[in-house]
This record gives C-alpha cells, structure tokens and sequence, in this order.
C-alpha cells in the first residue's frame, strides 16, 4: 500500500465560450469543498471566455482556502482533446483526476478514488458510478456499470460505460499512450480507455455515485446524426484493426449503432436512459 502523503493529484479541466459562468463555479466549489483537497488544478481557457467565467476564476484563484490553480489559455477553440493534452503537460501531479467544467463532484469523492489507488498498486484507472441533472436538486437518471476489469473490458466492447469526468489515472500510464488522440471526435474518451487496455492499464469502477453530470438537450442530440456515426465508425473500425474488437464484435456493434445513432432524438433518448440504470 502507498502511503496517501507520497502520491499527488492534479485536476485536469477545460472551459470554453459556450460554459456558463455560475456552472464553472459551482464545479470549482466543488473541487474546494473535497474531504482531501487536490494539490493541483489544471484549468485549461479554450479559446475566447466572457467577462463573467473571467470573474468567477479571478475571484476563486485569490481564495486563500482555494487549492492552486494553473490558468492556461489557448487562442482558438481547438476541441476537448487538445485542451486536455495541453492541460496534460503541465500537470505536476502523480494522478491525473478528470472534472467538467459543469459537473458537481460530490465531497468524498476524490478521497474515496485517491484511497482505491494508493490501495492498488495494480490498478492504472479508477472510475465510478454517475448520475445526471438538468435541475441541480434533482438527478434524472443513474450511469451504473460494471465495476471490475475483465467485466469493464467486455462491456467496452459494446458501448462506452465510464463517465470521463469520473476517472482518477496514473499520470504515467496516460502520458506512455501519449495522451489523448485529437483526430477522433467526440470519442476521445472511449479512445483513451481502448488505448489504456491495449498498453495493459487496468481498471476498476467504484459502484457509488461520486459525480454528478449536468446534460441539456442539445447534448443528447448530438449523440445521433450521420456524422456522429461515421466518425463512429472509423472509431469501432480502428478497434477492429488494433484487436480490440474481433470481426463479428464490429459487424454486430456497427449494425446497432447505425440504428441508435440516425434514429429520431425521441426514442433515442429513451433507449439512452434504458441503459443507464
């Protein structure tokens, strides 16, 4: 076992035009309000922000009670991946813990997935259980999943069942696959997590809800359209290439994803939720 005071945490985060400033402070609290506070957080600027998210990190980055903060901003809006990789760079601690800009991490959480790492030295990646909100005193639906490797891995396979802003990762075992990859859209999460099995990370889910996920409707719709599965599948066809999926595998996930994605918003909205609980 690791001893807690030998290992850091550094908190890599993004924030872009389009986020609201009261979200990104209340994501903020919510990292100073932890039963064991992060050494480091890495806020990564995405381009151009208002006035307002300016404020709202000027004001927390003079907290004196607030963890240090590292601002880095970028000219232009270059997507998730890139911010992350460049947020990654500066990161001086052991683990890397993953946070939205709009998401509420609930106070025990970092001790609980810090606590599994130092605990298992064997585990690259822990993860937990999520729920979902539009309206912050009420959670619409849970994201469960299984909670050990083997059963995490099979269930990859199929469809994307860890919630990023829930990961804790060695900052080793992410900076030996270089990274995230910036050239596969809105999957460079189930990217990363193939990436991290092939190069023989593992992991493990905590089956406790430690993150709350805010979602609007304009994200879900954006889970189906034609360009949404054409990335996905050049995604599911790489996993096919790398071994990740075998033939079959890829033939029966492409076929039901050609269904879930260019179906009506509606219905794959319920079949969204089916899955989750």
């Amino acid at each position: 076992m690791i001893s807690a005071r030998t290992t850091t945490v550094s908190v890599l985060m993004t924030t872009y035009a389009r986020e609201k400033a009261e979200h990104l402070r209340a994501a903020l609290e919510s990292l100073k309000n932890q039963t064991y506070v992060p050494e480091q957080i890495v806020l990564v600027i995405d381009g151009p922000i208002d006035i307002a998210q300016r404020d709202v990190i000027k004001d927390l980055s003079n907290t004196k009670t607030f963890p240090q903060i590292t601002i880095l901003e970028l000219p232009h809006n270059g997507g998730l991946a890139k911010a992350l990789n460049h947020g990654l760079r500066a990161c001086t601690g052991d683990y890397i813990m993953r946070m939205d800009s709009d998401d509420l991490s609930l106070h025990d959480r970092l001790m609980i997935e810090k606590t599994y790492l130092d605990s298992h030295p064997d585990i690259d990646l822990v993860a937990s259980w999520s729920s979902e909100f539009v309206d912050e005193a009420n959670d619409l639906r849970l994201k469960t999943s299984p909670t050990e490797h083997d059963a995490i891995v099979e269930a990859l396979k199929w469809r994307n069942v860890i919630a990023h802003p829930t990961i804790l990762v060695r900052k080793s075992k992410l900076r030996a696959i270089g990274g995230y990859r910036e050239t596969v859209g809105l999957l460079e999460d189930y990217d990363l997590y193939v990436r991290l099995i092939l190069n023989g990370a593992k992991f493990h889910i905590i089956p406790k809800i430690l993150l709350r996920v805010r979602t609007t409707q304009e994200q879900r719709a954006r889970r189906g359209n034609l360009s949404y599965f054409i990335n996905e599948t050049r995604f599911r066809y790489q996993c096919f290439r790398n071994g990740f999926l075998n033939a079959k595998e890829f033939l029966f996930t492409l076929g039901l994803y050609a269904l879930f994605r260019l179906i009506g918003t509606p219905l794959r909205n319920r079949l969204y939720a089916a899955v989750r609980i």
